[in-house]
C-alpha cells in the first residue's frame, strides 16, 4: 500500500500578513485548522507542521501537533518541504508519496486528495470565479493533458473579443495550494535554482516548468480560500461562521 506523509509549511514572517499562521480563527489558530483539515484523509500515516519560528513550533506544542524545526533560508514553502522529509528521512521516517499543504489553507478539503497519483509532481486547480483579478490567487493554464503550461498571478487566457478567435467561453482556473511529490522529485526541486519566471511571478513550480518538468494538474470542485491578507481572514471566518449554522 502507498505510504502518504502530509508537510505544512508555515511561516511567521509573510510581507502580506506577518504571524498569520498563529492568527486567531474562531478561538484557534489557523495553523490548528489546517492540520485538523488535513488529518480527516484517512490515506495519511503522519502529518507535520514545518515552520523556521519558534512561536509557531510552541503553539504546535500547546496543540499537541507535531512538528519540525527548518532553516530560516528556505526559499519557498516547497524547499521547507524538502528540509522536513530530510529532517524524517534521517529519522528513519520515509513515504512514496508526500503531500505539500499551505499552511494558510484552513478550508482545504480533503476529499480534493482522491486522486490517482500517477505523476511525480501533481497539483490541484479549480475553476476561479470570485477571485479572478485577485493576485493572491495564482492562476494555472493547462495543456490538452492537464499538465501546467504556466503559472501566473494574471487572469489567464487573456480573452478580447477584438483578438480572441472564438466565441466561446474560456475559463480561467486557479491554482490550490496543496501539491504532491515523490521524494525524488521533491528533491530535484529543491536542487534546482530558482528561475526568472519563478522569482517574476513568485510561484515556486513555475521553477520546475521553466526547467522542462511536467506538473500534472488534478481537478477539484472543492475550492479554498488561502489567508494571504487580514481580509481573507475575515472572508475565512464568516464561512465557517455560516457553516457552523
Amino acid at each position: 500500500m502507498q505510504k502518504f506523509i502530509g508537510i505544512i509549511p508555515a511561516r511567521y514572517k509573510s510581507s502580506r500578513f506577518p504571524g498569520k499562521p498563529l492568527c486567531d480563527i474562531l478561538g484557534r489558530p489557523m495553523i490548528w485548522h489546517v492540520y485538523h483539515q488535513a488529518i480527516k484523509w484517512e490515506h495519511f500515516s503522519e502529518v507535520y507542521v514545518a515552520t523556521d519560528d519558534q512561536r509557531i513550533m510552541e503553539v504546535c506544542r500547546e496543540q499537541d501537533i507535531p512538528c519540525i524545526i527548518t532553516s530560516p533560508d528556505c526559499s519557498d514553502c516547497l524547499d521547507r518541504a524538502w528540509e522536513a522529509v530530510e529532517i524524517l528521512n534521517n529519522n528513519g521516517k520515509y513515504a512514496e508519496t508526500y503531500i505539500v499543504i499551505q499552511g494558510d489553507e484552513p478550508l482545504f478539503n480533503v476529499e480534493t486528495l482522491d486522486v490517482n497519483y500517477d505523476y511525480p509532481c501533481i497539483n490541484f486547480y479549480t475553476k476561479a470565479t470570485t477571485d479572478i483579478d485577485d493576485p493572491n490567487a495564482v492562476k494555472v493554464v493547462l495543456n490538452i493533458n492537464d499538465d501546467a503550461m504556466y503559472f501566473s498571478r494574471f487572469a489567464l487566457p487573456y480573452h478580447n473579443i477584438n483578438t480572441t478567435r472564438s466565441d466561446r467561453e474560456f475559463p480561467v482556473y486557479k491554482q490550490i495550494g496543496v501539491y504532491a511529490f515523490n521524494a525524488q522529485m521533491l528533491q530535484e526541486y529543491h536542487n534546482l535554482k530558482p528561475t526568472m519566471l519563478e522569482n517574476a511571478e513568485g510561484i515556486g513550480l513555475n521553477r520546475l516548468l521553466e526547467s522542462d518538468y511536467c506538473v500534472n494538474m488534478k481537478y477539484t470542485a472543492h475550492d479554498s480560500i488561502s489567508v494571504d491578507t487580514p481580509a481573507d481572514k475575515e472572508k475565512v471566518i464568516q464561512i465557517l461562521k455560516d457553516k457552523n449554522r
